[in-house]
């Protein structure tokens, strides 16, 4: 398959093939057919499966005037067409390419069209998270609680560099954890791609490289940006704490999220607002309400963070857990059969967060918030 290129594939049908046509493949990704309304042009889910022809290689060889309807099998939903007819609402794709266009590009093969299915039920995601260490400790423990909460298909797999070299651009510039993610991608399975942001790495850069590469392999990637804590908390005071983080979280991550859904149209881009929960904790522990903890600060006592670097103590992360759980699953805490060994009633803030948070900043696939 021909890898992702942003700017071409919104361009007009007519420009897509005249940079490569004659052959115009048709992938299916998950369980449906693609059927065609002259009917000499489908693609059926079996024949794909089977790499048949009329699938890899649909050949056109006079002008191009076809309709295609993606069509979901039982238990299945058509979600959107990839590489062409971006964004059109309903399940059909049209070609009008006139016949001089066709003969200019003879022997040439188009970018695939591709129609993306999708399970009416969502069982669990493949879902690749990579990232630091205010990052990785929420990723591991979605190995536990996302089956727990009833998604048995869900699976993951986690790379992991500290500091400012879990950073997307900065995993992408190491050449050895660069290979590791990439070999994951190169399955072609995975779903769900998460990542984290570190300041030194400001720009889009590391984002797209990854995003571009993930949707190469499988164009129905879903991505999202975790945003973690502000650093060296002791450094403020809670009151403070909270203004930086209601000032720095939608000036980042709205902003990574808003620029990357105008650049891959169609591609869904949501973020984890997990860094509130210490927010929500310092506050807690400001006004003496967080019983838990004897300590803002200690790698020896029950505390919010460990270190003046500002890595979480067990409360902290099992909060952000359940942060990550309702973002990335859309669980409610109230509906979720699981208890916190806290008195704090971590499920409560967990929820309170994320119905605070901008909806349209959530998963676009969760609609119960």
């Amino acid at each position: 398959m021909q890898p992702f290129s942003r700017p071409a594939l919104v361009g007009t049908l007519l420009t897509a093939f005249l940079l490569g046509a004659c052959s115009h493949p048709i992938e299916i990704i998950g369980v449906g057919d693609v059927v065609s309304a002259t009917g000499d042009r489908d693609c059926l889910y079996e024949e794909h499966a089977a790499a048949a022809s009329n699938c890899t290689e649909n050949l056109v060889t006079e002008a191009y005037h076809e309709t295609y309807y993606a069509v979901p099998r039982p238990g299945w939903q058509f979600h959107r067409w990839a590489n062409y007819c971006v964004g059109d609402p309903g399940n059909a794709c049209r070609f009008d390419v006139p016949e001089e266009a066709v003969d200019l590009v003879q022997g040439e093969t188009a970018p695939p069209l591709v129609a993306i299915f999708r399970p009416t039920v969502n069982t669990g995601l493949n879902s690749l998270f990579i990232g630091h260490s205010f990052f990785v400790p929420y990723a591991l423990r979605m190995d536990f609680h996302v089956p727990n909460a009833g998604f048995a298909d869900h699976e993951q797999q986690t790379v992991f560099a500290g500091g400012a070299n879990g950073a997307p651009q900065a995993l992408w510039e190491d050449p050895a954890n660069r290979a590791r993610i990439q070999g994951i991608l190169d399955g072609g399975d995975i779903q769900l791609f998460g990542m984290t942001y570190f300041p030194t790495y400001p720009s889009l850069e590391g984002y797209r490289n990854w995003v571009d590469y993930a949707l190469a392999r499988n164009p129905d990637t879903r991505f999202f940006i975790a945003m973690p804590w502000e650093p060296f908390p002791l450094n403020t005071d809670a009151e403070t704490y909270e203004s930086n983080w209601e000032t720095f979280h939608p000036a980042i991550s709205h902003d990574i999220v808003d620029n990357l859904k105008l650049e891959y149209p169609g591609v869904e881009f949501f973020c984890v607002p997990y860094g509130q929960a210490a927010v929500e904790l310092r506050k807690l522990y400001a006004a003496g309400n967080l019983p838990d903890v004897t300590a803002h600060t200690s790698n020896s006592e029950d505390a919010i963070f460990v270190d003046a670097l500002g890595h979480a103590d067990h409360i902290l992360v099992a909060l952000g857990e359940l942060v990550w759980l309702r973002a990335l699953y859309g669980v409610k805490m109230s509906d979720y059969d699981f208890e916190p060994n806290f008195q704090a009633d971590l499920k409560g803030i967990a929820d309170a967060i994320m119905e605070e948070h901008e909806h349209a900043y959530n998963a676009p696939w969760l609609f119960d918030y």
